[in-house]
């Protein structure tokens, strides 16, 4: 209950403060909508952590960031987001070894969700980690996402660097 008047509480005073300027004020009105999106990742990150119920944040906290540290790559995902499959697609596709971790049907996943949004900044999935550093989801977020990075050429590097695929399975 006190996660959710801290939640509106936040929100009441937010939105005084993330009206949006005139439209004359074209500078200005731009830094409001960007404020406005931050509020509303602020708010996003403020329901997971009710939807969550009562755990503890720093056990989940910490089992997420050992997870992190010790899996060459790990990715956070829901079994029915077609982005995460995207996401899988790409790194079946290069023979990566990794993690996934589908929040959906994991016992607390609603708590590693909440507490995984307040290491990377959002709530939405894929959060694809490789080396212990946030790539990404499917398109943006972290380096730029794992197909943008895959475009790029730089996703194998850091598969590689990261020991998820192997050099040999280069050939």
């Amino acid at each position: 209950m006190r996660s959710l008047i801290a939640v509106l509480a936040v929100a009441t005073s937010a939105t005084a403060f993330y009206l949006p300027a005139p439209a004359h004020v074209g500078r200005v009105q731009r830094r409001a909508s960007v404020s406005r999106m931050g509020f509303f990742d602020d708010l996003k990150k403020g329901a997971a952590k009710l939807m969550a119920g009562d755990y503890d944040a720093e056990e989940v906290r910490s089992e997420i960031e050992r997870n992190i540290a010790r899996k060459p790559c790990i990715m956070y995902s829901s079994s029915t987001c077609p982005f995460c499959l995207k996401a899988m697609e790409v790194l079946d596709g290069l023979g990566t070894m990794y993690t996934v971790v589908d929040l959906d049907e994991e016992e607390n996943g609603m708590a590693i969700k909440a507490e995984l949004a307040g290491i990377i900044g959002r709530t939405s999935v894929p959060a694809v980690f490789v080396g212990g550093e946030f790539v990404g989801g499917c398109n943006d977020g972290g380096l730029g996402g794992v197909m943008t990075l895959q475009r790029d050429g730089k996703l194998e590097p850091l598969l590689m660097k990261s020991g998820a695929i192997s050099a040999s399975k280069r050939i």
